[in-house]
């Protein structure tokens, strides 16, 4: 009896170090560009995983040994950063009582993932439906990604759509790839406020890379300066898909795609730290009061959340809860759309609506310039 609670004690250690060892590794990430170290980066999506496991570690040790939690409470302690990044600490439901203060903002950031165009089912019957959806938020100002419209007689002319039925007259749309001159895919800003000034970014080289749009919006006596983008996805096909899920149940041709799945990760962390470092000083360069909106496609435990937000405010942690998962797909744990206002604004309300519409949901947050 002895030797197998000797035997158990022991287990538990060697699981607990290892656990405590990945956990204070992938709280590194958010210092560590992914182009000098990409393999941390692979350890940030499983982030909410290992912090689950070092919870899990912690409450054994209460029964078997209580001075091993102390080893627990310091891998907390020292990886609070990335904790208090990822999780929002508000007890739910405080939106639905909420009322918009007299002259604030409604900003909505989206990865509208053009409507819908190559889904199976109707995709005109998509679009109205997000259609419907962005209507009833009533945004001010709305950034969207992967964005589509197009000029060509029974196609969607969604930039004039928009404009119109959402009543945002102004906007700046980054066109970063058409066909014919006729249709564009891309990210874009609406706004309700007059437009002064608007310019796109390059972001990185290559004919499928994106751009990093601003528009600075005239409010009142007050300059604001609206910043979207769309950084670099993982491009994932359908095969890749198809190969993930053979890997999730262990099946032996999904080992085969592995390699493919893991350099496709690893080129994608890399472009996008770079990108991190070029928004980054883009953000600091502003002459007027900051919003960042956009689809990073990282998570808050990364160097491409923890580069882009600096010293910015996260609307999700001023006000929201649990780990506000914005991407349907994947895992459970995909928080990967933010809305970052600088400290000249004041964060009244945060909220993201559950719609299937889009494999991301909709964010949406209220501002007030102090």
């Amino acid at each position: 009896m002895r030797f197998i609670r000797l035997f158990t004690k022991g287990f538990l250690l060697i699981i607990t170090i290892g656990v405590v060892l990945l956990f204070l590794l992938a709280c590194l990430a958010p210092w560590v560009s992914p182009a000098s170290c990409w393999p941390l980066s692979f350890l940030t999506l499983a982030f909410p995983y290992l912090l689950l496991l070092l919870i899990l570690c912690f409450c054994c040790w209460l029964l078997f040994n209580i001075k091993y939690c102390l080893l627990c409470l310091l891998a907390l302690s020292l990886g609070w950063k990335s904790i208090s990044a990822y999780i929002g600490f508000h007890w739910p439901g405080a939106e639905n009582q909420f009322t918009a203060p007299q002259g604030s903002i409604t900003v909505m950031s989206y990865n509208v993932s053009l409507f819908g165009l190559y889904r199976e089912k109707d995709s005109k019957y998509n679009r109205q439906a997000m259609f419907a959806l962005i209507k009833k938020q009533a945004p001010d100002i709305a950034c969207f990604q992967d964005f589509y419209t197009s000029e060509k007689q029974h196609d969607f002319n969604n930039r004039e759509d928009i404009s119109t039925e959402m009543r945002l007259p102004y906007r700046y749309f980054s066109s970063d790839f058409n066909r014919d001159g006729m249709q564009h895919w891309g990210s874009i800003i609406f706004s309700r406020y007059p437009i002064i000034r608007s310019e796109k970014v390059k972001l990185s080289d290559g004919p499928q890379s994106e751009s990093l749009i601003y528009a600075d919006i005239v409010r009142e006596e007050d300059t604001i300066r609206i910043i979207n983008m769309h950084l670099e996805s993982y491009r994932f096909n359908e095969k890749d898909y198809r190969s993930i899920e053979k890997i999730k149940k262990q099946e032996d041709t999904g080992l085969i795609a592995t390699k493919g799945i893991m350099q496709k990760m690893r080129e994608a962390f890399q472009r996008r730290g770079r990108q991190a470092d070029i928004v980054a000083g883009f953000i600091r360069q502003s002459p007027y009061p900051v919003v960042v909106c956009g689809d990073f496609n990282d998570t808050p435990a990364s160097y491409t959340y923890f580069t882009i937000k600096g010293n910015l405010q996260d609307a999700f942690l001023k006000k929201g809860t649990g780990i506000g998962r914005t991407f349907t797909g994947l895992a459970p744990t995909l928080r990967i759309d933010y809305i970052l206002p600088d400290n000249t604004f004041t964060v009244n309300s945060f909220r993201k609506i559950n719609s299937d519409l889009s494999d991301h949901y909709p964010v949406i947050a209220n501002i007030s310039l102090k």
